[in-house]
């Protein structure tokens, strides 16, 4: 079995497990979900996908508002 240590006197078993993004196996912890950093960012930037799109939406909608006011 494989493990890592995580101090002198931890030491956590290495599993099997399949990304949650991207689907490939890799080998991590319980507690890991994704394979890479890239997969954890990617995850992270879908979860917050429609709550960026909507201020970009008011931002833009602000922006439009003082630019007809001020001529």
């Amino acid at each position: 079995m494989k493990e890592i240590a995580v101090s002198f006197v931890r030491r956590l078993p290495l599993i099997e497990k399949q990304c949650a993004t991207c689907g490939r196996t890799f080998t991590g912890t319980k507690k890991s979900a994704y394979c890479s950093q890239a997969c954890k960012s990617r995850a992270n930037y879908l979860k917050h996908a429609e709550q960026r799109r909507q201020h970009r939406v008011e931002k833009y909608r602000a922006e439009k508002k003082a630019a007809a006011g001020k001529k």
